[in-house]
C-alpha cells in the first residue's frame, strides 16, 4: 500500500485527472438519481399522504384514476378499515397576480383522506379549498379567493396543509360540490368520483361488477408516465456504472503496459502477483472513494441551492449505496488489470 500511494503522490496529474472523471460520473449518478427521486415524489406525494393499501377504480379505466368513472354509491361494495371518495381533476390556479397549474382534489368534508390543516381551518361549506405549502410558496395566501376550472369558479382558500404533489404539480384540496362547480358540470357530485381509496380493504359482497381493485403500488405504477420516467432515469443510471466500470478497467490497464518492466523486477524480488493486484485495486479503490466523496458534497451543495421548482429530492440511504455502487464499479474495473499482471514473465520483461 505504501509503494501504491508513493507512485500516486509521484504522478499526481495522472491519477488526479482520472479521479476527477470518476467524480464528474458519481457527480451525474447522483443528479439523476436525485432528480429520479424528485420526479417519483412529484408524482406520488399525495398518494402516499393517503396512507392507504388499496384504491378501487372503473374497470375500463386501464388503471388510471382520472379516466376512472365511479359512484359514491359503490362505497357499499368495499368493506374496509377506512375508505374514502376521491375525485381528481387537472385545473389552473388563477388569481390576480398568477396562473399555477394544479391538481383539485375532492373527497368528503370528514374523509380519512382530508389533509390535516397546518394554518387556517377545514372545509366547512362549498366553494372553500385547502391548498399545499408548495402554493404558499409561490405567492398564494390563506383568505384569499381564487379562480378555478373552465367556468373560474371563486374559490375560498380556508387553510393549508403539507407539501403535496399530484402529477408533478402542486394540489389542491376541497369537498366534492365545489369539485362539480369546478368541472363545470351541473351532475349530482356522488356521480363524479373517481376512485375509493382503502385501507385493509375487500369487496364486501360478490356483485362489485364495474369494479377493480388495486394495490397502492400498482396503482402508482399505473400513474401516466410514471414507469417510463423511473425505467430512463434508472436506464441512464446504470449505463453510467458501467463506464465507471470501463473507465477505470482501461486507465489501468494501460498503466500495467506501462509498467511490466516495473513488475517483473518486482516479481523478481519476490513480489508475488497477488500483492501487486492488491496494489493496483488499492489505488483503484482510493481514487473512486475521493471521488465519490467530492461528488456527495457537490451534490448536497446543488440540492441546497437548486429552486423550489426542480423535482430533485434525494435520501441519504440511496446516495450511499449509489457511492458504493461507483466504488464497487471501480475497484472491479481495476480487476482488468489482472491477466496482464499474471502473465508478466520478469526474463522477458527485462531481458
Amino acid at each position: 500500500m505504501y509503494l501504491a500511494i508513493k507512485e500516486m503522490l509521484h504522478e499526481r496529474l495522472r491519477y488526479s485527472l482520472l479521479t476527477g472523471i470518476l467524480a464528474l460520473i458519481a457527480l451525474v449518478v447522483f443528479v439523476l438519481s436525485g432528480l429520479a427521486m424528485g420526479l417519483s415524489q412529484g408524482n406520488r406525494l399525495a398518494i402516499d399522504d393517503w396512507q392507504a393499501s388499496e384504491v378501487y377504480l372503473n374497470k375500463n379505466a386501464n388503471k388510471v384514476l382520472a379516466a376512472s368513472q365511479l359512484s359514491t354509491s359503490d362505497l357499499k361494495k368495499v368493506q374496509a378499515r377506512s375508505k374514502a371518495a376521491v375525485a381528481v381533476y387537472a385545473a389552473v390556479l388563477q388569481s390576480k397576480t398568477t396562473k399555477i397549474n394544479v391538481s383539485v382534489l375532492a373527497t368528503s368534508n370528514k374523509s380519512t383522506i382530508m389533509p390535516r390543516v397546518l394554518h387556517g381551518k377545514q372545509i366547512t361549506a362549498v366553494d372553500q379549498v385547502l391548498v399545499s405549502q408548495n402554493l404558499l410558496a409561490q405567492g398564494v395566501k390563506i383568505g384569499q379567493y381564487i379562480l378555478l376550472g373552465p367556468d373560474k369558479i371563486a374559490t375560498k382558500i380556508v387553510g393549508s396543509y403539507g407539501k403535496s404533489t399530484y402529477s408533478i404539480v402542486p394540489t389542491v384540496y376541497t369537498n366534492l360540490s365545489t369539485m362539480s362547480r369546478i368541472k363545470g358540470q351541473n351532475t349530482n357530485p356522488s356521480n363524479l368520483i373517481n376512485g375509493i381509496v382503502a385501507t385493509k380493504s375487500h369487496f364486501s359482497t360478490t356483485q362489485h361488477q364495474g369494479l377493480q381493485k388495486l394495490s397502492i403500488a400498482d396503482f402508482i405504477n399505473n400513474l401516466p408516465g410514471y414507469t417510463a420516467q423511473q425505467s430512463t432515469l434508472n436506464g441512464m443510471i446504470y449505463f453510467l456504472f458501467f463506464i465507471a466500470l470501463a473507465i477505470v478497467g482501461i486507465f489501468m490497464f494501460i498503466l500495467t503496459l506501462q509498467k511490466r518492466k516495473l513488475f517483473a523486477v518486482m516479481k523478481v524480488q519476490g513480489i508475488s502477483n497477488r500483492e501487486i493486484l492488491t496494489s493496483i485495486l488499492f489505488q483503484a479503490a482510493l481514487m473512486s472513494a475521493i471521488a465519490v466523496v467530492i461528488s456527495l458534497i457537490l451534490t448536497i451543495i446543488m440540492a441546497v441551492s437548486l429552486p423550489s421548482q426542480v423535482p430533485f429530492y434525494f435520501q441519504t440511504s440511496q446516495l450511499l449505496i449509489d457511492g458504493l455502487s461507483l466504488f464497487l464499479a471501480a475497484v472491479i474495473g481495476g480487476l482488468a488489470s489482472w491477466p496482464s499482471v499474471k502473465n508478466i514473465d520478469p526474463v522477458i520483461s527485462i531481458g
